[in-house]
Formats: structure tokens, sequence, C-alpha cells
């Protein structure tokens, strides 16, 4: 383990400096973490941080994951692997909002006709499952000319995602723009 002086002051945190252990991943068949494996900061084993995952910017390409979703993935895997319990929100607005449509419409609008499914589905699926909400912002849906029935089942609608968030920082989670 390195000594980094700088950082020292986290000790007093209540933060532990350590590596991720073998424990098992929060997202069943999903990747690890990915990169070395490094000590770094986490909370103690046996606590619980709440975590508010914004995404919001435009997706890589249309026949791909979105990157937020992945790194939200490897995120909630990365503290189970720590042993620390993630409470998890999900909020998708702005140009990240189409990733939330159903398949149909999300290859009408947003893909190639030869594109079979959203390759988000299956993640939003899965992190429901997980008991993740996944909520979607209105404003942004209308700001783009999609509409509520367009988006997949399961996923929440709220007015307006910066409100969701805002409530939500009130009690305790902690905002992560993806």
């Amino acid at each position: 383990m390195h000594n980094y002086p700088s950082s020292q002051w986290l000790d007093s945190l209540g933060l532990i400096r350590g590596k991720p252990g073998n424990a098992e991943l929060a997202i069943p068949d999903s990747p690890p973490p990915a990169g070395q494996t490094v000590d770094q900061w986490l909370p103690a084993p046996g606590e619980t941080c709440h975590g508010l995952f914004q995404i919001s910017s435009a997706a890589d390409a249309p026949d791909r994951v979105h990157g937020g979703v992945m790194r939200l993935v490897r995120t909630l895997n990365l503290m189970s692997q720590a042993e620390v319990a993630c409470r998890a929100v999900v909020v998708v607005a702005g140009p990240a909002t189409p990733c939330v449509l159903k398949s149909a419409a999300y290859r009408e609008r947003i893909a190639e006709p030869s594109l079979e499914e959203n390759p988000n589905a299956p993640w939003w699926n899965t992190l429901r499952q997980q008991g993740v909400p996944v909520l979607v912002c209105l404003q942004a849906l209308a700001a783009q000319g999609l509409s509520l029935e367009e988006v997949e089942a399961g996923i929440e609608p709220v007015q307006s995602g910066l409100s969701a968030s805002l409530a939500l920082g009130r009690n305790g989670f902690v905002l992560l723009n993806l």
C-alpha cells in the first residue's frame, strides 16, 4: 500500500483505503470494474452509500450501450466487491433520453431499421430487477419530441429530472453525472 500524505485527512472521514474484494457482483452477468486493481478510497465495508446517477449526455453510438449506463454498472459492481451497499437511483434526462425508449421506438427514431433492440433495454431491466429505480424526465422527452408511450415499461416518469435530483440530494443521495 502506498502512503499518500496529501490525502491523509481522508482517514478521518471513516473511509478505508483498500482493494475491492472478490465478493459477488451487484449486477449479475455484467462486466466487472475495468482497469488495474489498486488501493482506492472506499466507504468501510458494511456501510451504505446513496448515489444519484444522472445520465444526461448523448450516447456514443446508437448501436452500443450508453457509456453512462456501463459506468453505473461498473460502479455498482465495484461497491459490491468492496462489500459496500449502494442504494442507487438513475435519472435519465437531456440528450440521453432516447436511451430509455422501447426497442420499436428506438429503432424507428434513433437507430437503423436493422437494429433488433435498443441496446440499453436489457440493462434497464437488470437494474430494475436489482432494485435500482430508473426515472426519466418528461420535460426532456417533450423537448426531443418523444412521448411517454414510447418509453420502456417500468421506467418511472418524473416531471423534472432536476427537481427529482434536488429532492434526492436533500435526502442524502450524492449526484454523479454520467
